[in-house]
């Protein structure tokens, strides 16, 4: 049996939830017996998975000790190949001895040398983390920036660290009529159309594409930037849109489905996403450019966290300068008006994102790690 334990699952939406996720559908799908230990109260659907899910909820501190408890029980009456873990959260209160926890690391949640040096808050915080991580069979970065971050904050060894990038799904087969009618009233004859998927904080970047979209849509009257998410920044960017009038040319789509964020994607002509790093929030990889590859479509990016393993600069998409707003106005306009670049960087995206990001792949990647 293989045991994931996390706070972060379907139906949550968010890019650890996705991971989460599709990693347990990966490994039932592969003939693993696979048991989910999940925050949350139980949802109908928990029935209709290849895979059993438990539920936790309540007050944070309690439901972490009630989840190691129910683990700690399984590994007694079940034999266990290994446990994998969303985050270091979800093994601190977790006894380690004879088992095979691999715990994965996604950047956000490591703090940086400089502010560990500087808040007393944050030095408690770096010793539960190194706390959590001692004695567990293997870290699992997402990105060679997470794993960086992780040997210069937290000292830990490099040998202790692999690097896998998040798989991801493509839900084509379940797109029905009505998903393609909504699309087709939120774009209607807008062109070009370009998209930012994401939660809406401030790291992200919204105001920058807004920036640049106030200079270019003299060029293009018609165009369309669709921005699909929410977060606590959302109510700040559409106020700020509405300053910089472009309010006929933003359109503010909140959280979507799977079918509608493929057909969104199919019906863009470019992805866009600038982070830039805001305290102790970092982009640690970016699995939203590699969604968009999978769907043929060319990114302009940051070069912010682990952004640079996501996008591969000029060949899948464009690197800016993080906060560099000349730059990333220029980058957008560049594939905006030369498509023949744009496609190129969109096929050779597909082709990156095909070959080594599907789950069918990926799956194999977690499983060995293991061993």
């Amino acid at each position: 049996m293989i045991i994931i334990t996390t706070q972060c699952f379907a139906p949550k939406i968010g890019g650890i939830e996705s991971l989460m996720t599709g990693m347990a559908d990966a490994m039932a799908k592969n003939g693993e017996e696979v048991l989910v230990l999940a925050d949350g109260k139980e949802v109908k659907d928990d029935q209709n998975h290849y895979y059993k899910i438990k539920r936790f909820s309540g007050w944070k501190p309690i439901r972490r000790l009630r989840k190691a408890n129910y683990l700690e029980k399984i590994c007694k009456n079940k034999k266990v190949s290994a446990i994998y873990a969303d985050s270091w959260k979800s093994v601190e209160y977790v006894n380690k001895k004879q088992k095979k926890i691999l715990v994965l690391a996604h950047g956000t949640e490591i703090p940086k040398q400089y502010w560990t040096k500087m808040l007393d808050m944050l030095r408690f915080k770096k010793n539960r983390i190194k706390n959590s991580y001692r004695e567990v069979f293997k870290i699992i970065a997402n990105s060679s920036y997470t794993k960086d971050l992780m040997q210069a904050s937290l000292s830990l060894n490099p040998r202790d660290i692999q690097i896998i990038h998040p798989g991801i799904d493509v839900y084509n087969d379940f797109i029905s009529d009505e998903d393609r009618r909504n699309v087709t009233n939120i774009i209607g004859d807008s062109s070009p159309v370009i998209t930012t998927l994401a939660r809406v904080e401030e790291r992200k970047g919204h105001k920058y594409i807004l920036d640049a979209l106030s200079e270019i849509k003299n060029k293009f009257p018609k165009i369309v930037y669709l921005i699909a998410g929410k977060g606590p920044y959302l109510e700040e960017i559409k106020k700020y849109t509405t300053k910089l009038k472009l309010d006929d040319n933003v359109k503010f789509l909140g959280w979507i489905t799977e079918p509608e964020k493929s057909l969104i994607l199919k019906n863009s002509d470019l992805f866009v996403m600038t982070p830039t790093e805001v305290g102790e929030s970092v982009e640690g990889f970016g699995m939203a450019y590699i969604d968009a590859s999978f769907h043929g479509l060319a990114s302009v990016g940051s070069n912010s966290g682990g952004i640079a393993d996501a996008i591969v600069n000029n060949e899948t998409g464009l690197v800016c300068d993080a906060g560099n707003q000349e730059m990333i106005t220029e980058k957008i306009l560049l594939l905006l008006e030369n498509e023949q670049l744009r496609n190129q960087l969109g096929k050779n995206g597909k082709k990156r994102a095909t070959e080594n990001y599907s789950w069918i792949k990926k799956v194999e990647e977690y499983l060995m790690a293991a061993n």
